[in-house]
């Protein structure tokens, strides 16, 4: 640019010393010319017909040079402008140049388009200038455009009256990249490679893109589309750019422009409306189940009242062993309060355990140990969540001011912008996890008020029927569920590579809490403490922050050893129910007394076999993943780190229904229905899920190309969807995870198997 100006000054300073040639030109012919020697100027004059003519020149020269270039300067009214041929983009050199200049306003009596061609040494060259027909885009006409790297073009739109934006969507066949800008009406116009980026709006694109534009910004524009030399900024694959200006094809693109009518701020009234409804809809129908609910379990359990007090035949309780009842101080919830570590150690030992066996702390010991959960949890997403809205806030800012779409993944064609968000129908649709977070709570809180009169009436129900009951854990479950909507609405507000993990850190958090919901219910005094939970979490939140950034063997060696080590000891905790130690040398004493004490290798057999079947497949699976990704690699590694996460959780909640099942364990109508509404929902949100319109592991430009239209009530994308429905289904589930085991309210705890 600072080249062109110099020769811009050149020509204005020294032109009138050259000798000159002066051409009345005319429009729409074309002129077959030879530039002069020494710089001498050959001035044509063109003269303005109308006002708010467009003028477009072509200049086309084969022979000309980087070293002996042809320079043109256009002078109007209001404005100059200068070019070269060869032009020279990026190193690319183009013989042929096509340029729009600034549209005449305001036209004066006999006013002139004066156009001027120099060069140092005489080229033959050719040259036309002609009128732009049809330079205003009109609503919902489809537009087909032809445009090239050196041969760059705009047009022009109004914002009828009524309207309050616009959505402007190119499409094409070829995937030659390039960049469409949008640019408040001014001159001069940035239409080049290297300038067009300077003002307004700008995206890439290869074969789709869409931009909104608000009446509140600009209420007429220009629209520019220029076509790059390479594909570098579209593509992962980089093109090898010239050391050195060197001669190339024109790199031509073919495209539709057209332009409708956005939604306005009235079009979101209904959908948002029929959103609401559908959560108040769920709360109805929920609080309608626990009114009812509620009055036939008091029913029932005043009919048991009865048969509790009657029941005395205490030969079918074992033999309790005396406790010694330790004051535990706060700081200490997590020690072992069994008085003798040998009873501990003989009876979690046993072949066949019973609930009984691992619920020998006392009620409250083990309540304030669930209760940390929701409590750190709750800390520790305020302390999260705030610095991750205060800069998703501040990025979206950044994008506004700079004009750079790029920066942010949105389905472009379903991007509802509204109070200064681009798309608040992907913040809108975030609003399940939220609500129906806190209906889990709710319906958590009832249940455990019911219990606890039911304890109040029959005490006998706290320590000796049905599985303990704590609630502290679904309560953080419910939490974890309110701040992905949370996070996942922040991630939305300018989705991007960068804060993807925004996304999924709670969604690893409910996947653990949900593993850990289900091995508490039959596992309450060796369940694992928040602290240790929470670290893990954390230590694998820290694992996708890497993934996002480094995509080397190194890490995924460390990744894949840190992966090993956790599985197998979350399998060890597993198969020896919290009796086992890391001790070295008293695990060698016992491999070692194991095999002089065993006949035919008999040490090699599992001591408890249906749980060693169970963790071998678990871990087969999960060392299954594990190769594929050390083999595969895949850039999405925060959706390849979650997978484990929700494959465990489905995995383990089948195998816990299959064992109900198999120990002859009834299962309430109310709980299949639950299962069914939880598999019908999430094979939707599968569906949604894997239909996406947007993929930030793809470079923005290739992105685009799966942006979609809205699919429901002109304001919901697929992505929308999957929203809702896993919200759904998440609800659905825990319900399942908390109520599947009701039909054990009665029965003693000696009598319900542990697995």
């Amino acid at each position: 640019m600072s080249a062109n100006l110099v020769l811009v000054l050149f020509l204005l300073i020294f032109g009138h010393i050259s000798s000159q040639k002066v051409i009345q030109g005319k429009w729409n012919h074309i002129y077959n010319e030879e530039s002069g020697k020494n710089a001498s100027l050959t001035i044509f004059r063109f003269p303005v017909l109308k006002n708010n003519m467009v003028a477009r020149v072509a200049v086309e020269c084969e022979q000309s040079t980087s070293r002996n270039p042809v320079l043109v300067v256009f002078r109007e009214k209001t404005a100059i402008l200068s070019l070269q041929v060869p032009t020279i983009v990026q190193n690319y050199e183009y013989s042929k140049v096509e340029r729009t200049l600034c549209p005449f306003n305001d036209v004066e009596e006999n006013e002139v388009l004066t156009i001027e061609i120099s060069s140092f040494s005489p080229v033959p060259y050719s040259f036309k200038a002609f009128e732009v027909e049809n330079f205003q885009l009109e609503m919902n006409e489809r537009r087909l455009v032809k445009a090239s790297a050196s041969e760059p073009i705009y047009f022009q739109y109004n914002i009828p009256q009524g309207l309050d934006s616009v959505v402007i969507h190119i499409s094409s066949n070829s995937t030659e990249c390039m960049m469409v800008s949008v640019q408040k009406i001014g001159c001069p116009v940035f239409d080049l490679a290297n300038n067009v980026i300077s003002t307004g709006s700008h995206q890439t694109m290869t074969t789709s893109a869409s931009m909104v534009v608000e009446r509140s910004d600009m209420d007429s524009f220009y629209v520019i589309f220029v076509v790059n030399p390479n594909d570098n900024l579209c593509s992962e694959m980089q093109d090898i750019v010239p050391v050195r200006p060197t001669k190339t094809r024109i790199r031509s693109k073919m495209f539709n422009v057209t332009i409708e009518s956005a939604a306005s701020v009235n079009d979101y009234i209904f959908p948002i409306g029929v959103t609401a409804l559908c959560i108040i809809t769920v709360y109805f129908l929920s609080i309608v189940y626990i009114i009812f609910d509620n009055k036939s379990e008091a029913q029932f359990f005043r009919a048991s009242y009865v048969l509790l007090d009657e029941d005395r035949n205490y030969e079918r309780i074992r033999i309790r062993v005396q406790e010694e009842i330790m004051m535990e101080d706060p700081d200490l919830a997590d020690w072992d309060l069994l008085p003798d570590c040998y009873d501990k150690m003989v009876i979690r030992a046993k072949a066949k355990l019973c609930v009984y066996d691992l619920s020998m702390k006392e009620w409250k010991h083990r309540e304030k140990k669930y209760k940390v959960y929701w409590i750190t949890l709750a800390t520790i997403g305020l302390f999260y969540g705030l610095p991750v809205v205060q800069l998703v806030l501040t990025w979206q800012n950044t994008v506004r001011l700079s004009g750079d779409l790029d920066l942010c993944w949105y389905n472009f064609r379903c991007a509802r912008p509204y109070w200064g968000f681009f798309a608040i129908n992907n913040l809108i649709s975030n609003s399940g996890y939220i609500f129906f977070g806190l209906l889990l709570i709710i319906i958590n809180k009832s249940r455990e008020s019911r219990y606890r009169d039911h304890v109040l009436m029959v005490p006998r129900l706290e320590d000796e029927y049905g599985l303990p009951q704590h609630g502290g854990l679904m309560t953080a479950i419910g939490i974890a569920v309110m701040f992905e909507g949370i996070m996942s609405a922040s991630y939305h507000i300018c989705p991007s590579d960068s804060n993807y993990q925004f996304d999924t850190s709670f969604m690893y958090v409910i996947g653990m809490l949900g593993m850990l919901k289900i091995y508490q219910l039959r596992h309450p005094d060796i369940n694992a403490n928040a602290h240790v939970a929470f670290a893990v979490v954390a230590a694998f939140i820290l694992i996708a922050m890497g993934g996002v950034y480094l995509h080397n063997f190194a890490f995924w060696a460390i990744f894949a050893v840190v992966y090993m080590f956790t599985i197998l000891a979350v399998s060890v905790e597993f198969y020896f129910k919290g009796i086992w130690k890391f001790n070295l040398r008293e695990q060698w004493n016992t491999f070692r007394y194991s095999i002089a004490a065993s006949k035919r290798c008999s040490f090699l057999v599992p001591a408890y076999l249906g749980r060693f079947c169970i963790l071998a497949l678990a871990n087969l699976i999960n060392f299954s993943f594990l190769i594929y990704g050390v083999l595969h690699r895949p850039r999405d590694f925060a959706s390849f780190l979650l997978l484990p996460f929700i494959a465990n959780l489905f995995l383990y909640l089948v195998y816990y229904m299959c064992m109900k099942v198999g120990y002859r364990e009834s299962v309430h109508p109310r709980g299949w229905m639950l299962l069914l509404l939880s598999a019908i929902s999430w094979t939707i949100a599968g569906y949604f899920f894997l239909h996406a319109v947007s993929d930030w592991s793809r470079t923005p430009a290739k992105s685009r190309e799966l942006n979609s239209p809205c699919l429901v009530l002109q304001f919901y994308d697929n992505h929308d969807m999957w929203h809702f429905f896993s919200s759904l289904a998440i609800f659905f589930s825990f319900i399942l995870i908390n109520r599947m085991d009701d039909d054990l309210a009665l029965v003693l705890r000696d009598d319900i198997i542990v697995f």
